[in-house]
């Protein structure tokens, strides 16, 4: 299994990718996406030290989707590397105690962001668990993204894929997001997006491809 990221992280301030970087701990892995995108390189180790990271040189992926479950979303708020609410905008899902109860959170995607802005609410963790169309046997892969736009387009999404069975092709993209703070820092940053069907779910509408 590998994880891709949309970028990295320079000096505590996310910084874009000029295309789609993956992390594995398995070799064969990182050799199997290395000989098969043209501009792919080896990048060396993670941050860990233990896995290896490719540079694909591609900034669209076709990827198989299985099922609703493929995508998953849960709300959590972090502080000093601890976990203080983990739910799925309803019900609890951590600590096991709760699981299961009202969280409390506010009914709308809209107000939890302006609770979160705040850093008093949760921010979305979206996962999606896919597999390349061109190298199915491969293995399965993660991308995980805290992208609002895409929480917000997760019910569409995964009604789509809940109407056929079986795998569904997909193209997994990014949109380049900037902004400067109210502090003067630039920051940019790519969000995921997946197109499916000529619809694209995750940037800042869904709309038909051109």
């Amino acid at each position: 299994m590998g994880q891709f990221h949309v970028g990295r992280h320079k000096d505590g301030k996310p910084v874009a990718a000029s295309s789609w970087r993956v992390t594995t701990r398995a070799q064969h892995v990182a050799d199997a996406l290395v000989g098969y995108y043209e501009n792919a390189i080896l990048a060396g180790k993670a941050k860990d030290g233990r896995a290896a990271e490719v540079v694909t040189g591609c900034d669209r992926v076709p990827i198989l989707l299985v099922g609703q479950r493929a995508v998953t979303l849960r709300m959590t708020l972090k502080g000093a590397g601890e976990v203080f609410h983990s739910c799925d905008g309803y019900r609890f899902l951590d600590p096991a105690p709760q699981y299961g109860e009202p969280c409390g959170c506010p009914p709308t995607l809209e107000e939890r962001k302006s609770a979160a802005a705040t850093g008093r609410g949760p921010v979305p963790e979206t996962r999606i668990r896919f597999r390349l169309a061109e190298l199915p046997s491969v293995g399965m892969f993660v991308l995980n993204s805290s992208s609002w736009a895409f929480a917000e387009a997760l019910p569409q999404l995964t009604h789509a894929l809940g109407t056929v069975s079986g795998p569904v092709k997909c193209v997994l993209r990014y949109d380049m997001v900037e902004f400067t703070t109210q502090s003067g820092v630039a920051v940019s940053y790519r969000r995921p997006v997946v197109e499916l069907a000529g619809i694209h779910f995750g940037g800042e509408s869904m709309e038909l491809a051109a």
